[in-house]
């Protein structure tokens, strides 16, 4: 039996014939947008990986040469033995994102991303016209040959979701109810937030980027300790 994955769900085409009501061409139009709104959001967030590894590399291969001629020129003000070892540690970083970012195939994946993305549009397109069963086909086909989102791509997309229809993410309430309030998006934005843990991804979030904070700020304490230490 041939089954497909959304967020934590799987659904199997037997459901689809099974349960038209549930699985019509509108239910599918649901899913599709949620999936491509996963895509997008997994291509930013390899984007702002690929951007920063490679951000990383160039700045620190620039303040290793800057330290190399800042012991040559001014070792006067400047602690020569502390710099060649903070060297070696930065070093090691460079060489460390050198490997994550060749094993870690940023463009590709970026771009086998964007093809599926590209072919989803055509396939919600398609849908109203085409024949259920073999848009559902594609579907499959499509997502098999995609990689599998992560839980922050998913809370990415439920979060922007919860903004749309004043959900609140850590409440999991409607903040303010109106008439403009659709009950059966709504719940979907609900169950979605049912599934994930909020604190677990805002956290994930806050530590990657005080990483990037710290990383960024490490050369440039070192190159003060060194000035201070002389």
């Amino acid at each position: 039996m041939e089954v497909i994955n959304i967020s934590n769900e799987v659904i199997s085409l037997s459901q689809v014939s099974n349960n038209k009501p549930k699985y019509d061409k509108e239910k599918w139009k649901k899913i599709m947008d949620t999936t491509q709104s996963n895509y997008a959001n997994m291509i930013k967030r390899l984007t702002r990986k690929s951007k920063f590894s490679n951000f990383i590399l160039i700045y620190y291969s620039i303040f290793l040469i800057i330290t190399t001629l800042t012991c040559k020129y001014f070792s006067d003000y400047y602690n020569v033995i502390l710099s060649e070892y903070f060297s070696i540690i930065l070093s090691i970083v460079v060489l460390a994102y050198s490997i994550i970012n060749s094993n870690a195939n940023y463009s590709v994946r970026i771009h086998i991303l964007e093809n599926s993305l590209n072919e989803l549009k055509n396939l919600k397109r398609e849908l109203d016209q085409a024949d259920l069963q073999e848009c559902v086909c594609k579907y499959n086909n499509m997502t098999d040959k995609t990689e599998r989102r992560e839980d922050i791509d998913f809370f990415n997309t439920v979060r922007s979701l919860a903004k749309l229809y004043d959900v609140s993410i850590l409440t999991k309430k409607v903040k303010k109810v109106s008439k403009d309030n659709d009950k059966e998006k709504v719940d979907v934005v609900l169950g979605y937030l049912s599934e994930i843990s909020v604190l677990m991804a805002i956290t994930k979030i806050v530590i990657e980027y005080l990483w990037y904070i710290i990383v960024i700020f490490i050369p440039i304490i070192m190159f003060v300790i060194c000035i201070m230490a002389r």
